[in-house]
């Protein structure tokens, strides 16, 4: 167990009542992306298995997850659980996602009624870092998550990292866990959580597309951005809109070392976007926005 500097005596408790648990300490909070970094790289296991604090298991969900390593073809990175709420079991949050050109992940069937689907898995363009297995090599030569993310979107970037450099993404359906949303960071729009959002999937788009679709992209994302500060001004939210500016300027005052990330991922790429939007793993812009437009529907209900 990772305890990312926890105040709330939760390491005091799993020693009383689980002591064979080996719990890897920080003192204070080093984020999802290098918490897992640094514990991943304490170990010696031949797969390493992420989970969330804020998730509920069922018996199954790791043998699920590990049936999903044995049947899937070879430079497997990622096998990833279906995802659902934990006040609301009929509904899924994450279904496997796709990647977004501006740099986001979009979660397959959120917020719509679960269906049963068996062990039918897919390939997918990102799994959700709440309950994934990875072989612990491939994690390692991938560079594990970008320590930069903190939070939010760094499963997505690896998984995207993973695909760009020849290698396999899949969602295992049968492996169910239950995820109490934004029991971590608090609200959708929370300044901090904004900021990370914001910033991180600039980083995403910056490191992962082609030049050609960067190009596109980043006029694309200075229009959504623009209008995102609108809304939060409009809506008598001065903190939500500075969060977005504050995400935009890291991201301005780190240029030269996202540029460096981004030549060594282009550097290792051995497939295109193109091949990405082929294959059902990338949505193209007009039909990430349709996306976006709903989830904000969603969420103003």
């Amino acid at each position: 167990m990772v305890d990312n500097g926890s105040t709330d005596e939760s390491v005091e408790f799993v020693g009383r009542h689980y002591p064979a648990v080996k719990v890897i300490r920080f003192e204070r909070n080093e984020g999802f992306a290098e918490g897992y970094n640094r514990a991943v790289a304490s170990i010696e296991e031949e797969h390493v298995v992420f989970l969330n604090n804020d998730v509920e298991v069922e018996e199954s969900w790791l043998a699920e997850l590990k049936l999903g390593l044995k049947t899937s073809p070879d430079r497997l990175a990622a096998c990833g659980s279906k995802i659902l709420f934990y006040d609301n079991r009929s509904l899924v949050n994450h279904a496997g996602g796709m990647l977004a050109p501006i740099g986001s992940g979009i979660d397959l069937g959120f917020m719509m009624p679960d269906k049963p689907d068996g062990c039918r898995q897919r390939f997918v363009g990102c799994v959700s870092g709440a309950s994934m297995i990875m072989p612990r090599l491939v994690f390692l030569r991938l560079g594990g998550f970008d320590p930069d993310f903190f939070a939010y979107f760094e499963d997505v970037d690896l998984c995207w990292r993973a695909w760009l450099a020849g290698y396999r993404v899949v969602f295992r359906p049968s492996s169910r866990v239950y995820h109490k949303l934004s029991a971590t960071m608090g609200p959708f729009q929370k300044p901090e959580r904004l900021f990370f959002g914001e910033r991180n999937r600039l980083l995403c788009m910056l490191k992962n597309l082609e030049t050609r679709n960067l190009i596109v992209a980043v006029f694309v994302s200075f229009f959504y951005t623009l209008y995102r500060i609108l809304g939060f001004l409009r809506s008598s939210k001065p903190m939500a809109a500075l969060a977005i500016l504050r995400g935009n300027l890291w991201v301005l005052t780190h240029l030269p070392r996202i540029v460096t990330k981004r030549r060594q991922v282009q550097e290792g790429r051995q497939i295109p976007d193109a091949f990405l939007v082929a294959h059902g793993l990338m949505v193209q812009f007009a039909e990430g926005f349709r996306e976006f437009a709903r989830l904000a529907a969603l969420r103003s209900h």
